[in-house]
Parts: structure tokens; C-alpha cells; sequence
């Protein structure tokens, strides 16, 4: 029953599979009588990723698939938040304190075994929750799912009967991963920096950077190397408009925010406003992307620029953090606060040579 307890991390690793892409995911019912191997395998893996870290759980698999196919399509009973919500006080609270209360009748009776849930609406109630959790996860993700082939491979994986065996399942998913999905994404980029290219003021550095210069700034105090420190607001975004990363609160995505208030609640009020205005980042330009060290010196302190950023001068094959894929081209608004020139270390000056002794006259 160990693994009961590490439920929550056993959370994060249903959906391994599926991290890194947008939130515009198209999602499509399928056609029943043909089957959709990506989203079959997805489904395949993900239950016996749930099966294998979270087999003790009794939960009611129609209820699990409910909430899987309502958070695919955006539409179940409950928010993701208020889901996961669920979720982390039942498995971090009230499980701890039902197996203290059952704990004294399981020792003193050896027939005993620890109930989970309490009642079958209860259990109905957490599969949900986490079914609307799993779903949620793989609508961020950038593939096109037909929930029907994902639920079905699902269960079945969960059955135990899958139609493709789980090395099968891997291969597949393997393939995917490393070649199909970058080099649709490599295509997807290209094209969307070829429109960009065209955008009026937007401009082309050698390297393959595309910039617009939004306010010049002061440039007689531009960076000038890779070890200059900027400070900076920033919003990071992907080609269809999500924000990735934003320095300013307010510029981030909801979700973002609420994870924010719920991992940080000492920086809001008691209606959940921000105390304080959120402070710029500073960084050195030769610890970020080449995108970055390149744009940055493009304009002055108090300027503005866009950076539309080629995956190689980004994240490249790798990709970067849940939201950014493998080969993807990103945008970035960025205002330049501060400069601040890198330290020069001053060159040790040499000792002068003793002067040589006169030498007596012949």
C-alpha cells in the first residue's frame, strides 16, 4: 500500500507521453471502424503508465473514461483546477487520515484490509476527478487525438487486452516522437517564419533571427557582448498566439496564474491580487538562447523589440519545458530596461625591469 502515498507523484507520470506542445490540440470523436494509432498508443501507454504506478486504486473505469473524454473536449462536469484540487486533498489528507483511523481494526483483525474509498459515489467521484486530469494533460498537447481510440486504448491497456502489444505500443510511440513529430514541426516553423518574413519593418540578421524593432532605445548603451547582464519584461509565445512564459503576472495564462497563487498564496491579498508589481527578470546574455543574445543587442535601454526566433537559434531538436516542442519557432515582445556592461577585468600591468647597473667608463 506504499504507493498509495505517492499518488500525487504517480499524477505527473500519467501522461509522460504526452508533454510539450500548444494548447490547440483537434480533438475529433474518430471513425469507430478505423483505427488511430497515435491516439490508440497514446491511450495504450497512459493506462499502463496508470495501471502499473497506481494499480492499488479501485477506480471505476467508466468514470476514469468520462472524465478523460470531458477533459479532451473541454466540457466536463468539473474545472481541471477544482479536479486537481480534489485530488491533492484526498490523497495528501483525508487517505492519511482514514488509513490512521482503520489502522488500530487492521491490527487487532488480520482480515482486514484498508478501504480506499468509503463509498461508491465517493470512488466515482475521485475517478472523475483524475480521469478530467489525464484529459486535460493531453488537450495541452499538440497532437490530433480521436478520443475514441485513445479511451479504447485506454482501457484496454488497462484490461490488460491491447490490440498492439505494449513493445509495438513504444516503437510506435518512439517513432513519433523522435522523427515524425519534429520534422511536421520543422515544416510547421518554416512556413510560419516565411509569412512572418514578409510582415512589414520585420527584419533578417545572417544567423536566420527575425526582429522587429518596436523603439530603438538608447543605443549608445546597447549591449555589446554575451557577457553584458540585460534586465527585462518579456512574453513568450508559440506560433498559434499561447503564451509560454510571460515575466509580468498578468501577461501569463490563467492556468499559470492560479498555479502561481497556489504554489505562492503569501504574494496575493484575500481576494487573490497580486501585492506587488511583478519585478523584471535579469539575466547575463550568454545564459539564454541564441535568439536572445543576438536580439538584445538590436536596441538600447527603455526599447522594445519582437523577436521571432528560428528553433535553431531556440530549443532546436529538444525542445523546451511541457509547452515547447521539438524543432518549434517562438515569438518574444520584449522591453529592454537595463543594460549592464560585463565587469572588464583590468590587465595586470608588468613590472618594469631594474635598470642595469652603469658599467664603469674604459
Amino acid at each position: 500500500m506504499k504507493k498509495t502515498f505517492m499518488v500525487l507523484a504517480a499524477l505527473a507520470c500519467a501522461a509522460l507521453t504526452i508533454s510539450c506542445g500548444s494548447k490547440n490540440v483537434k480533438v475529433v470523436e474518430g471513425d469507430h471502424g478505423t483505427l488511430d494509432s497515435l491516439s490508440y498508443c497514446l491511450g495504450s501507454n497512459i493506462g499502463s503508465g496508470v495501471k502499473y504506478q497506481l494499480g492499488d486504486i479501485p477506480f471505476e473505469i467508466e468514470s476514469v473514461k468520462s472524465g478523460i473524454k470531458g477533459g479532451l473536449t473541454d466540457k466536463s462536469k468539473v474545472s481541471h483546477e477544482d479536479a486537481v484540487s480534489k485530488l491533492r486533498t484526498f490523497f495528501s489528507q483525508t487517505l492519511q487520515e482514514r488509513r490512521a483511523e482503520q489502522q488500530a481494526k487492521m491490527e487487532s483483525d488480520s482480515t482486514a484490509t484498508f478501504q480506499i474509498f468509503e463509498t461508491a459515489e465517493e470512488c466515482e467521484e475521485l475517478s472523475y476527478a483524475f480521469g478530467v486530469d489525464v484529459g486535460n494533460n493531453v488537450r495541452k498537447s499538440n497532437f490530433p487525438i480521436q478520443y475514441h481510440w485513445l479511451l479504447k486504448g485506454f482501457q484496454d491497456a488497462w484490461e490488460e487486452s491491447t490490440e498492439i502489444s505494449h513493445e509495438d505500443v513504444m516503437k510506435y510511440l518512439q517513432h513519433y516522437f523522435m522523427v515524425t513529430r519534429p520534422a511536421e514541426a520543422a515544416e510547421r516553423s518554416a512556413k510560419w517564419l516565411e509569412k512572418k518574413e514578409k510582415a512589414c519593418g520585420v527584419k533578417k540578421t545572417e544567423s536566420g533571427l527575425l526582429y522587429k524593432v518596436v523603439k530603438a532605445g538608447d543605443l549608445t548603451k546597447a549591449a555589446q557582448n554575451d557577457e553584458d547582464v540585460v534586465k527585462v519584461h518579456y512574453v513568450g509565445k508559440l506560433q498559434d498566439g499561447t503564451i509560454f512564459d510571460a515575466s509580468r503576472f498578468e501577461n501569463r495564462s490563467k492556468e499559470q496564474q492560479e498555479m502561481i497563487r497556489l504554489q505562492q498564496p503569501s504574494l496575493f491579498d484575500e481576494k487573490g491580487n497580486l501585492l506587488e508589481e511583478s519585478e523584471p527578470i535579469e539575466f547575463p546574455l550568454n545564459r539564454v538562447i541564441k535568439g536572445w543574445t543576438e536580439g538584445m543587442k538590436l536596441i538600447g535601454p527603455g526599447g522594445k523589440i519582437k523577436l521571432y526566433i528560428p528553433a535553431d537559434l531556440a530549443y532546436g531538436r529538444r525542445g523546451g519545458g511541457q509547452l515547447i516542442g521539438p524543432n518549434e519557432a517562438l515569438e518574444f515582445e520584449v522591453e529592454l530596461l537595463e543594460v549592464i556592461p560585463a565587469a572588464v577585468e583590468e590587465a595586470p600591468v608588468a613590472e618594469e625591469a631594474p635598470a642595469a647597473e652603469a658599467q664603469p667608463a674604459k
